[in-house]
């Protein structure tokens, strides 16, 4: 035991170095093998770490290492600046509606928060993951300001969860085809508009990151078909550098209303330096983005998401 720590002592900056190295490169090679794939999600920790070690090589005038870790957080820096760095102000004019979603943890049994939370942000419809049968009763009764809503099979024993003050019509053939998916057509601020609710499989297992992947591949499907403007929200599982993101992203045509508001991520949320976004709302061209913020913890590992929205042309 003793000569391994010596060993990692001696070699700590080749070790150091070329692991940030190589977890920077290998997350491209997620397409070819799903654990590679979870390297592409640690971006903004690789850029903090890697300007980190280059002020400690620096002091130690180790220049060629310092040169490789300047490397690395340029790199880094770039792939998140959208992202991360850039905060885009609220628009001060008026939204048309507001979202708001949240992972509420199948153990969390304070469903008093939630409700709280919903009260206070007022949203023209919620989306809830991770639902179990006594907390969507308990949600049902206890928000009658929402009195439309729905659920479907996810996972395991949990399931999602949509309540809307306007009445809306469910597309059952989707949620039929994959779980942990709701669509529906509804009326929001007198446009017809489809919202998507999804809960993506945790990507964890090799059978469950084959199941995300087809879950999103099947949504970009259906949203180019759409001719309706399209509002998606839900915990997908996935980050932003993810080749499989990137890729749904490009073939949905849908944007990530996070984008240029900060790095607001969500989980876990008791973990702030590992914490990463894997919540998103995505809208098609129709729409812009008013504001875009997470809200206050509530009992889950996640923190819930709040998303005021706007049609770029009027009535």
């Amino acid at each position: 035991m003793k000569k391994w720590i010596a060993f990692l002592w001696k070699n700590a900056e080749p070790l150091l170095v070329g692991g940030l190295v190589f977890a920077s490169l290998i997350g491209y090679c997620g397409a070819y093998f799903s654990v590679f794939d979870h390297f592409a999600h640690f971006r903004v920790q690789y850029c903090v770490l890697a300007v980190v070690l280059l002020f400690w090589l620096i002091y130690l005038k180790h220049w060629l290492y310092a040169i490789i870790m300047l490397c690395v957080a340029l790199f880094n820096g770039w792939l998140v600046k959208d992202w991360v760095w850039v905060q885009q102000q609220p628009a001060s004019t008026k939204s048309d509606f507001r979202v708001f979603h949240a992972n509420v943890l199948f153990k969390n049994e304070d469903y008093e928060r939630v409700i709280a939370q919903i009260r206070e942000e007022n949203p023209d419809f919620y989306s809830l993951n991770e639902t179990l049968p006594a907390s969507i009763q308990y949600f049902q009764q206890h928000l009658p300001q929402y009195p439309y809503t729905y659920h479907v099979h996810a996972k395991n024993q949990t399931k999602v969860l949509f309540g809307s003050k306007q009445p809306f019509k469910i597309d059952s053939a989707a949620s039929f085809k994959v779980s942990g998916l709701i669509v529906a057509d509804m009326t929001l601020a007198g446009r017809k508009t489809k919202v998507i609710l999804c809960h993506a499989y945790n990507p964890i297992r090799f059978s469950d990151f084959d199941i995300r992947n087809q879950q999103l591949a099947y949504v970009q499907q259906f949203v180019r078909k759409s001719i309706l403007p399209v509002v998606m929200v839900g915990d997908l599982n996935i980050t932003p550098w993810s080749v499989f993101y990137q890729q749904f992203e490009q073939k949905s045509q849908l944007h990530n209303t996070r984008k240029g508001f900060g790095w607001n991520a969500t989980w876990p949320f008791w973990m702030l330096p590992m914490r990463i976004p894997i919540d998103h709302c995505l809208i098609s061209r129709e729409l812009e983005v008013i504001n875009f913020r997470t809200g206050h913890a509530n009992g889950s590992d996640h923190l819930p998401l709040v998303i005021d929205l706007k049609y770029k042309k009027p009535l």
